[in-house]
C-alpha cells in the first residue's frame, strides 16, 4: 500500500475510533433523530439488591444554551460515588431574580421559565429488537424523559386498566411511535401494548438481562459542574449579565417520548422454566 493510501486509511481508522468512542460514552438511548418508526421498549422494575422502591430515578437539571447542568440544589451521589449535598445554585438564584423583577409575559419572565430547574426521569429499559432496529435485548440501557411521559405513566398505572406495566411477569411493553424527525419529532400516537407479557420467557436471556441491569447505576449519569462554571455559562448566554439573552434561548431536548403500538405476543414459557423464571424475577423489587 502506498504512503498516500496508508495516510487515508489511518484517517479512516481514527474516524471509526472516534465514532465508537462517542457511541460508548452516550448516556441515554433514544430513537435515531433522523428516522421515523415504531420502537418497542420495556421499562424495567426497581431492583431489590439496590434497595430501590421506584422504577425510575428523578433529578433536576438546568438547560443553559442547550447545555444541561445538574442543579446544585439537590442531594445526589455522582458518578464517582461522591455524595453531593444541596448547595446554592447560581442558575436558581438568577431565575428567582428574573421572576422578582419581570412582569408575566415579558422576555425576562419567559427566560426564567426556560432556565428554571426541570425534573428529568431516568429509567432502565430494554429496546425490543425489530428488523428495522436490531438490538441485544439482554443489555438494558438508560432512557430519559421529562414530565410528559412520567405523567402518562402515572395515569396509566393509577387510573386505567393497563395495570402495573413494569411488572416483570404480567406487565406490558411500550411501543414508541415516532413521527417527524429531529426537533420536530412527535410521539403522541404512542401507547402501551394491549397484551400483557413477561420480560422474557427464556431463562438464559432473563438471567443475562438481570446481571446487566444490575450494572446500570443511576449515579453513573450524574456529574456536577462547579458553581463558577455554571455562572460563566449563564453569563455568556445572557450576554454579560443583562436580563434579556443576546443568544438563542435554551431549548430542552426533543419533545418527550410517549409510547405506543402493540408488541408481538411472547411465547408462553414451558412448565419446566416457570420456577427458574420466578426465582430470577424475585431480584426485582415487586
Amino acid at each position: 500500500m502506498s504512503d498516500h493510501n496508508t495516510m487515508w486509511q489511518d484517517m479512516l481508522d481514527e474516524m471509526q475510533h472516534d465514532k465508537e468512542s462517542s457511541a460508548a460514552n452516550k448516556k441515554y438511548w433514544q430513537p435515531a433523530s433522523d428516522k421515523e418508526g415504531t420502537f418497542p421498549i420495556r421499562i424495567l422494575p426497581p431492583i431489590k439488591d439496590k434497595n430501590e422502591k421506584k422504577f425510575y430515578f428523578a433529578h433536576k437539571i438546568h438547560w443553559v444554551d442547550r447545555v444541561p447542568f445538574e442543579c446544585l440544589n439537590q442531594d445526589l451521589v455522582d458518578k464517582n460515588g461522591v455524595e453531593h449535598k444541596a448547595s446554592a445554585c447560581p442558575v436558581c438564584d438568577y431565575v428567582r431574580k428574573l421572576y422578582k423583577t419581570s412582569e408575566r409575559g415579558t422576555d425576562g419572565w419567559k427566560l426564567a421559565g426556560e432556565l428554571r430547574a426541570k425534573v428529568r426521569y431516568d429509567y432502565r429499559i430494554i429496546v425490543r429488537a425489530t428488523p428495522e432496529n436490531p438490538s441485544d435485548e439482554t443489555k438494558p440501557v438508560f432512557f430519559e424523559t421529562g414530565n410528559t411521559i412520567f405523567d402518562m405513566l402515572y395515569h396509566i398505572m393509577k387510573e386505567t386498566d393497563y395495570g402495573i406495566i413494569v411488572d416483570p411477569k404480567d406487565g406490558r411493553d411500550f411501543n414508541l411511535v415516532k413521527r417527524g424527525t429531529k426537533r420536530n419529532s412527535k410521539y403522541d400516537q404512542s401507547l402501551p401494548s394491549a397484551n400483557k407479557s413477561p420480560i422474557f420467557t427464556d431463562v438464559a436471556k432473563l438471567k443475562a438481562m438481570m446481571e446487566n441491569a444490575k450494572k446500570l447505576e443511576y449515579s453513573s449519569l450524574i456529574e456536577f459542574a462547579s458553581a463558577s462554571d455554571m455562572e460563566n455559562a449563564l453569563r455568556t448566554f445572557i450576554g454579560g449579565g443583562s436580563d434579556v439573552p443576546v443568544k438563542k434561548r435554551a431549548e430542552e431536548p426533543a419533545p418527550d417520548a410517549e409510547f405506543r403500538k402493540e408488541a408481538p405476543v411472547a411465547d408462553e414459557p414451558s412448565a419446566g422454566d416457570e420456577d427458574a423464571i420466578d426465582e430470577i424475577l424475585k431480584e426485582f423489587n415487586t
